[in-house]
């Protein structure tokens, strides 16, 4: 059992089988370019008769479908068609080309079509272009089959030609990505800040991260002070301090001021270290939010690369049906096939 036409379309291209309406344009549409290649004998597979009765000159009220008529009929005789700049003389009985019963004619005027003599039975042969639907046929109704391939293709080349248009728009990183590496170079930027400008948050912003009692320099400050006092700064005195026990020969209180000198060094140094902290977390941050910003341009620049191998397959695919298709109308029409050139 055939394919429904929109699985054959997307067969040959991966368009997404939910776009009925889009389909069905494009199917339509292609069964009016296929028909207007078709030689004669294929045109009256297209065809359906239609019927009126022929009015007076003037009076004509039939209206065509389309623009292709094969013949027109009154009973079983064939008209012969005039221009309908003629349709005065074709009524005027002592003119040359008066139509008669025996010898009737036909002319198109505007969409409307009208034979004479009036009062006359007639039908015509008119070309229909089909209507489809794209979701449960599998087939063109009164169409040739040796046709139809050429409209699946029609719709396939339009199906390519949208899926390479949305390749070029992709919200995933116009919107999406674009938007996230924004924001992390801003998170960067801010945290980057906080190293110069935010009294709040700075390491290094202004003065009362150097002196205020809660800073951490403060504290280190007063650490190596502590240090210096009682190594050689009179603390707790001046007898007692390292250096003065060392000049009176006090060994157990050169080895306590040391002792003390140390502990405070190492206060200092993990006063420093935490001050460090500090800095390192706001390093941290930046660098966190460079790397996830670093991430989303990876993302961008796979995502476009991907975009762009789709569309140079939809590119090589579209010429290739195209190719197909046009070399197809040529076969169809049994004459030489020229696509015209874009902008001729």
């Amino acid at each position: 059992m055939a394919e429904a036409l929109r699985d054959q379309v997307d067969a040959l291209t991966g368009f997404s089988t939910t776009e009925d309406l889009a389909l069905k344009d494009w199917f339509e549409a292609g069964i009016k370019e296929v028909i207007n290649y078709m030689p004669p004998k294929l045109l009256k597979l297209c065809a359906a008769m239609q019927t009126f009765t022929s009015v007076a000159a003037g009076s004509e009220a039939e209206t065509l479908n389309t623009g292709k008529i094969l013949s027109v009929l009154s009973t079983n005789t064939r008209c012969r068609e005039i221009a309908s700049d003629l349709k005065g003389r074709a009524s005027d009985s002592d003119d040359i080309l008066y139509a008669t019963s025996t010898d009737p004619v036909f002319y198109v005027e505007a969409n409307l079509i009208n034979a004479l003599p009036s009062g006359l039975s007639c039908k015509y042969e008119e070309v229909q272009y089909p209507t489809v639907t794209v979701a449960s046929d599998t087939a063109i109704a009164v169409f040739p089959d040796e046709a139809e391939y050429l409209v699946v293709l029609y719709a396939a080349i339009k199906a390519l030609q949208v899926l390479m248009n949305d390749t070029v728009t992709n919200t995933a990183i116009d919107t999406t990505a674009i938007a996230l590496v924004k924001t992390a170079i801003d998170q960067a930027a801010t945290a980057a800040g906080k190293f110069l400008t935010d009294a709040s948050d700075s390491v290094f912003g202004d003065e009362d991260t150097f002196l205020t009692a809660s800073s951490q320099l403060t504290r280190v400050k007063a650490a190596l002070d502590d240090a210096e006092g009682v190594i050689n700064a009179n603390e707790p005195s001046a007898t007692t301090d390292a250096y003065g026990a060392q000049s009176n020969e006090d060994i157990e209180l050169v080895t306590s001021a040391l002792n003390i000198a140390q502990t405070e060094i190492r206060r200092a140094q993990a006063h420093l270290a935490e001050w460090v902290a500090i800095g390192d977390m706001r390093a941290k941050e930046a660098n966190l939010a460079l790397a996830e910003a670093s991430g989303y341009v990876q993302e961008i620049t796979t995502r476009m690369a991907r975009d762009r191998q789709k569309y140079d397959w939809y590119a090589s695919q579209q010429a290739k049906l195209q190719s197909d298709y046009d070399r197809g109308l040529m076969a169809l029409s049994g004459r030489q096939f020229e696509r015209p050139r874009a902008g001729a």
